[in-house]
C-alpha cells in the first residue's frame, strides 16, 4: 500500500464543506492553501470569476495510502458544496518528521 499525495481544487466558498468530509474519516494531517488561477478553462467558474477572469480556489493536500483514495473522493462528492473540485494524485517517494 503505497503513499500517495492527494491534491484536491475547491472553490474558496467549498472549502469548509470538503475539510469537514474528509477530516469524517481520515486522521492524516490537512494542509490547506489558497490559490488565484488564472487562465481560460472557466468550466468550474462561479458567475462573478468569469467575469473577472480568476478564480478563488483553495489547493488541500493529504498523505494517504493509495486505497484510500476512491473512499475520500466519495466523501468529497457527497460533501455539501457548490462548485466541482478538481483532483490529482502524485506518489510519495519517501516521506519524515525531524523533530
Amino acid at each position: 500500500m503505497p503513499d500517495v499525495l492527494l491534491s484536491l481544487h475547491c472553490a474558496t466558498r467549498d472549502t469548509d464543506a470538503v475539510v469537514e468530509a474528509l477530516r469524517s474519516t481520515c486522521r492524516a494531517p490537512l494542509h490547506l492553501r489558497a490559490e488565484a488561477v488564472r487562465g481560460r478553462d472557466f468550466d468550474d467558474a462561479a458567475t462573478a470569476e468569469k467575469v473577472s477572469g480568476e478564480l478563488k480556489r483553495t489547493t488541500l493536500e493529504i498523505v494517504v495510502a493509495d486505497h484510500l483514495v476512491d473512499q475520500l473522493l466519495q466523501l468529497v462528492a457527497t460533501s455539501r458544496r457548490e462548485l466541482p473540485v478538481r483532483w490529482r494524485t502524485t506518489p510519495v517517494i519517501d516521506q519524515g518528521r525531524i523533530a
